[in-house]
């Protein structure tokens, strides 16, 4: 069903929506007045526009604490707080302070501010003179505004001029004795400075045009650069730790100015390096500056004059060449040069390296006190790399006059690679010993101060390792067989010089056999050693065991004692020799 067409209905009144509203209804209202309609006579324009661009400007401050200085508790910091009528907006701009170490510029930037405690922001009224706005924690005293403002707030807000009176600032100590610094340092008419002008500062402002004083130009004209050089002692031995000191004294002709420094020192003397000890100035014959005090000049300074430089008393010993001419040229004629520098009988130091305490290894220490003169040892040599994991091990008992020590057992291992020692303590229940490492892994030296070798590891030795005697009592079957396939290592292993000691005794051996004979024909090895030593054969434990390894080669503990005779006979020792 659709609505039927007709003419709709015209309203007067704009505010009626029951019919339509013309545009001729709308241009008739607005030529006449009638109703206040957008852009006629009557009506008002939006804020953006009546109030384009029209800033309010107050003068504000807010005080901060200062805690840790000692010439001020509070600082004063001035601001300007800007005010954007068309919006409603504040922007708050410290005002810069030179020199001031502050964070300065925008504090606030453009934005609507609420108000502490309310949902409302602030407007112009809150701004009047003397009033106290609370932004972001900080209180503002509003002091002061410009003319504009003034004009605006009056006609336009009805203040009245009390309200927009003027208010004084406080008085920030911080900042006035910046402003009296910068008064100093800008040379300010009438303002006591009491520094002195720096000689490059003199020469730009002449180059700008400044007049200058023509006083010294004649001087710098006829000497230039040219400077006196006299040689100085200060002898300063007469105070605690003093010493004798050498310095070079320049004195410029231009000026009348002086400058000391230092010579060439000696080498390890103990003194910090430092160019100068006294900068080019005047020097005041007192030794303190003072009105209308002499100072030293060219007449003064002579071979063997003292000086007073500032409490110092300096002696002049010698001068160039330049200088003695310059004295001759004004009739004056100076002394020969003096002996300054004595010559110092050199002390030769001899190094002595202290004996090795036990910690570390010897070669570690060594270094530690001769530091770069020796090179460390190469990491791996030749032997190291024939011998690597190649370790004798002996059973050992502990040689001590205590009871309870002489039933201990040790196992000592001794690398061939590096010739170093480790001994460990097998564990034995209810002996009351702990057992494990006894001694770490290092070389051991012997009495005479050579190290223990390969040569000194045999059964039946006695061995002295860090105050504790070890008799060695036996080896494992590696160390045996070890050893008697290196007869130049270890001697008392070799077979071929045993046979031969045999063979010398080969009728002894026999006539013991015969008288000594028991039945049986077998020999163990406690006979073996009784035997050898009726014969007159001093041989050692080590010794008697690769005889009998040889004889024994099952390991029954007993042998025919032919086998002995066999060992020593003729046969035995041409095969041995060849």
């Amino acid at each position: 069903m659709t609505a039927p067409i007709g003419v709709a209905k015209e309203i007067s009144e704009p505010l009626d929506v029951s019919a339509r509203y013309s545009f001729y209804r709308k241009k008739v209202d607005r030529q006449e007045g009638k109703i206040p309609l957008p852009f006629c006579p009557s009506s008002s324009l939006p804020p953006f526009l009546q109030h384009d661009r029209r800033v309010l400007l107050f003068n504000a401050y807010y005080e901060e604490s200062v805690l840790q200085s000692a010439t001020e508790d509070r600082r004063i910091l001035v601001c300007e707080i800007y005010f954007y009528v068309e919006d409603g907006t504040i922007e708050i701009i410290r005002t810069k302070q030179e020199n001031s170490g502050i964070p300065q510029g925008v504090f606030l930037r453009r934005s609507k501010v609420e108000k502490p405690g309310s949902s409302r922001f602030y407007e112009i009224n809150d701004l009047k003179i003397g009033n106290e706005i609370m932004i972001y924690g900080r209180k503002f005293h509003i002091a002061n505004c410009n003319g504009s403002t003034k004009e605006y707030v009056i006609d336009n807000h009805d203040w009245n001029m009390h309200e927009v009176e003027p208010r004084p600032l406080p008085s920030d100590r911080f900042a006035e004795s910046i402003k009296d610094k910068m008064m100093r340092e800008s040379g300010l008419p009438g303002v006591d400075r009491k520094r002195k002008m720096n000689d490059l500062k003199q020469v730009m402002e002449s180059m700008l045009g400044k007049e200058t004083s023509f006083t010294d130009r004649g001087m710098f004209l006829a000497c230039g650069t040219d400077a006196l050089c006299f040689h100085v002692v200060w002898d300063d031995r007469e105070r605690l730790y003093g010493d004798i000191q050498y310095f070079r004294l320049f004195y410029y002709l231009a000026d009348d100015t002086i400058e000391i420094m230092r010579a060439q020192a000696k080498s390890n003397d103990g003194r910090d390096p430092f160019p100068k000890l006294l900068k080019r100035s005047k020097l005041p014959k007192s030794g303190r500056p003072s009105e209308g005090c002499d100072y030293y000049t060219w007449k003064d300074l002579a071979i063997g004059q003292a000086l007073n430089v500032f409490g110092r008393v300096m002696l002049i010993g010698r001068c160039d060449a330049f200088t003695r001419q310059y004295y001759a040229s004004k009739g004056i004629c100076l002394k020969d040069d003096m002996l300054l520098q004595t010559s110092e009988k050199k002390i030769e130091v001899k190094r002595v390296i202290p004996p090795y305490n036990g910690f570390g290894t010897e070669e570690d220490s060594l270094r530690s006190c001769t530091g770069g003169l020796n090179p460390p040892p190469p990491k791996k040599d030749q032997k190291q790399r024939d011998k690597s994991g190649v370790i004798l091990r002996f059973n050992a008992q502990l040689v001590s006059d205590k009871s309870d020590d002489t039933s201990r057992r040790f196992v000592i291992q001794f690398f061939m690679e590096d010739d170093t020692i480790s001994i460990r303590e097998p564990p034995v229940r209810n002996s009351g010993v702990m057992g494990g490492n006894f001694l770490r892994r290092h070389t051991i030296k012997r009495s005479n101060g050579e190290c223990y070798s390969a040569k000194d590891m045999y059964v039946g030795n006695t061995v002295d390792i860090v105050g504790h005697r070890f008799l060695l009592l036996n080896a494992d079957e590696y160390s045996y067989k070890l050893m008697e396939c290196d007869d130049r290592t270890f001697p008392y292993s070799s077979l071929p010089r045993l046979q031969e000691i045999l063979y010398t005794k080969q009728d002894q051996i026999r006539a013991y056999f015969v008288t000594h004979y028991d039945g049986n024909g077998l020999l163990d090895i406690e006979r073996l050693t009784d035997c050898c030593n009726d014969v007159g054969l001093k041989l050692n434990k080590q010794e008697i065991i690769t005889i009998w390894r040889k004889m024994d080669k099952k390991g029954k503990g007993e042998v025919a004692f032919k086998k002995l005779l066999a060992l020593a006979s003729e046969e035995a020792f041409c095969s041995a020799r060849a």
